[in-house]
């Protein structure tokens, strides 16, 4: 149990090298956290979208392990440095790159390496990656910079207290709304629930391990699920498994 709930706080750590370093969440005047008089002090919208932005920094890494889905196995290497995440597809000629930018993801994608980068967009975005339970969209996550999120009060999730706040998206998506907790711990993401047009979750992100390697901690397994509407239950799961773990991306 206590590793399920480091892997949840570490949920974009293996992309983030700021979230540990400063954990005060703050606008241009006003800071989050506590106020004088010691009072927990909910953040914006607006702060905790502008924090997790400035979090959103990856460290120099080449990540190997696969992705499983169903009975597939499909090795994946992992490129990440500064807001540049590339997944190289091994089993087939296919490359994704996602640039992360303050108006939305770039998202990228190529069949071999000296091949020229074509864009994904509109219902592009959309569509499944190598026939899994990831869309191309899901690897962007826009909806942290998605207009007008709305606080949904607070909720306890893996025993940790979270902010909850919801999300409609401005452009083609396969949801209606995205809901996400934060927790009030560690100023992290730990859920993700992608909801469809009555509320009902139809996606949901969890992840259950981490790895250790040197002085750098990352994701050891995450799941994607996708759910039957109006239940937990899980229609088909996709499984991103990080095995092993090395300084320098080659980026």
């Amino acid at each position: 149990m206590v590793r399920q709930v480091v892997c949840a706080v570490l949920l974009l750590s293996f992309l983030s090298s700021g979230w540990a370093q400063n954990r005060n969440i703050t606008s241009d005047k006003d800071s989050g956290g506590k106020s004088s008089s010691g009072e927990e002090v909910i953040p914006t919208p607006r702060q905790m979208q502008n924090f997790l932005w400035r979090t959103l920094v990856m460290k120099d890494l080449r990540l190997k392990g696969q992705v499983q889905s169903g009975e597939r196995k499909i090795p994946i290497l992992v490129r990440t440095k500064e807001r540049l995440l590339q997944f190289e597809f091994q089993d087939r000629p296919l490359q994704i790159r996602v640039r992360f930018a303050p108006e939305g993801s770039l998202i990228q994608r190529r069949t071999k390496a000296n091949a020229d980068w074509e864009v994904v967009t509109g219902v592009e975005k959309t569509k499944a990656v190598a026939g899994t339970d990831l869309a191309y969209e899901d690897l962007g996550i826009d909806f942290l910079r998605w207009p007008d999120p709305q606080p949904k009060g607070e909720d306890s999730v893996m025993m940790l207290d979270c902010w909850v706040y919801e999300v409609n998206p401005p452009v083609e998506s396969n949801y209606a709304k995205v809901r996400y907790w934060i927790s009030k711990t560690y100023k992290t993401m730990i859920r993700a629930d992608g909801l469809n047009s009555r509320g009902e979750a139809i996606k949901r992100f969890t992840f259950n391990s981490v790895i250790e390697a040197e002085d750098t901690v990352v994701i050891g397994e995450m799941k994607v699920a996708k759910l039957t509407p109006g239940t937990d239950v899980s229609a088909s799961r996709t499984f991103v498994q990080i095995e092993t773990v090395e300084k320098g991306s080659g980026l």
